[in-house]
Parts: structure tokens; C-alpha cells; sequence
């Protein structure tokens, strides 16, 4: 059975990102819906009827809305049939994806969100504290690499996405100090693939706010 698709978002953000480079990958066809961010439309009113967490993406499946990123992702690939994103058969795999995807979730977006936060009010550079949970992340996902060719396994998965998304939206501001080499190459790897060209114009569209603003990458 088929379905149609509205994704609300702004592809200035790491989660709407996911989403999209997610449904290219799957060749699922969205109706993309521009919720502008730096205008604060996910704060009127019409935005939140449809998703009163006034954050996106939000995915609009008939009568129904899904309002989490990871949650859209996952429902996008069990809606598919023969995708390897996020294989159905393997139980193990399955569980190492989820790690990463709750992991970013809970540790790696938060980040992000602190970091981006303080920058848009003007606090920057980044805090000691932020700047330390940053690259406690980079040490983990480096970690990760130096066990396995991706995030979960020998091949690129539903949480390579998922993590790679907030991971090129901080390096912008932050960059990917060269020790963690394998975070370096993973992400050059991924930035290859033509569905990562989304992934591109979202970040120019959030660098040009970033340099409206007029900070600096910080000082390494």
C-alpha cells in the first residue's frame, strides 16, 4: 500500500537532514513543507497543530504525525521492503544500529543543540564544558571506527546517517581535530555519495547564518 509523505523541516537542521538523505536512499518520495527556522515558524500557530513539540522535522502520514527524526527514519525503512538500511532479519545489527541512533540522540544532538544555542545568543566561543563534550564524541565515534569500517558494521547503516548529519553541521563551527583521523576519512567517505548532496545544501544554508552572524570556527 502506498502512502503519501509531508515532511516539515528547515534543512538547516542535522534531524530534517537525516530524514531526507534517509527517504533518497530509500527512494521514497516526500513532499518536503520549508518550516523556516530563523523566522521561528515552528513557533506559530498553524505549525503547532501539527506538531506541539514546535521542533521538526515532523512527518504528516495521513491523519497521523511522527515528530522525532530517528522515529521518521525507522518508520520510513520498515514501510520499505528489500532496503539494507536498517535490515529487518538481523537482530545483532539491528541492536548496534540502535545504539548509534539512540546515542545520537541523547549525547551527540544535545551537543549540538547546546553549542549552536550559545552561538545564535551570542556566546561564543564555544564553552570549555561544550567543547569537551564535543570531543568526547568525536573519541567514541572514533572508537567505534577503529573497530568496525562503519559505525556498525562493515558497511554504511541507518546510524552512519543518522550520527553523520550532526556530526558535519558542528565541524562547521568546530572542526574535527586531525587525531580523530577516522572520523575524518568516515566522513569523507560519506560526503562521496550523491545522496549526500542534501546533506551539502543544508549546510550551506546554516553556514550562511553562522557566518551572519560573524564568528569563527574556533582556535584549535
Amino acid at each position: 500500500m502506498s502512502e503519501d509523505y509531508t515532511l516539515y523541516g528547515d534543512m538547516a537542521s542535522p534531524p530534517v537532514r537525516f530524514v531526507l538523505v534517509t527517504a533518497t536512499l530509500l527512494g521514497t518520495k516526500l513532499k518536503f513543507q520549508n518550516i523556516d527556522l530563523f523566522k521561528s515558524e515552528n513557533k506559530t500557530d498553524w505549525y503547532r497543530k501539527i506538531n506541539p513539540l514546535q521542533k521538526v522535522p515532523a512527518l504528516v502520514v495521513g491523519d497521523e504525525v511522527i515528530s522525532d527524526s530517528h522515529a521518521v527514519a525507522l518508520y520510513l525503512c520498515q514501510r520499505k521492503e528489500n532496503q539494507d538500511l536498517y535490515p529487518k532479519d538481523d537482530i545483532l545489527l539491528k541492536a548496534r544500529i540502535d545504539e548509534m541512533l539512540f546515542y545520537n540522540a541523547t549525547t551527540l544532538f544535545p551537543v549540538d543543540s547546546a553549542i549552536y544555542t550559545d552561538l545564535f545568543a551570542g556566546k561564543w566561543p564555544a564553552s570549555d564544558t561544550n567543547l569537551a563534550n564535543w570531543y568526547a564524541c568525536l573519541a567514541y565515534l572514533e572508537h567505534r571506527l577503529s573497530r568496525l569500517e562503519w559505525l556498525s558494521g562493515d558497511k554504511m547503516l541507518l546510524g552512519d546517517i543518522c550520527c553523520a548529519m550532526t556530526v558535519s553541521s558542528l565541524s562547521i563551527i568546530v572542526p574535527i581535530p586531525d587525531k580523530y583521523e577516522r572520523v575524518q576519512n568516515w566522513m569523507q567517505r560519506l560526503e562521496k555519495l550523491p545522496s549526500f548532496k542534501i546533506n551539502k545544501e543544508g549546510l550551506d544554508r546554516l553556514h550562511f547564518y553562522v557566518k551572519s552572524i560573524g564568528p569563527k570556527s574556533h582556535d584549535i
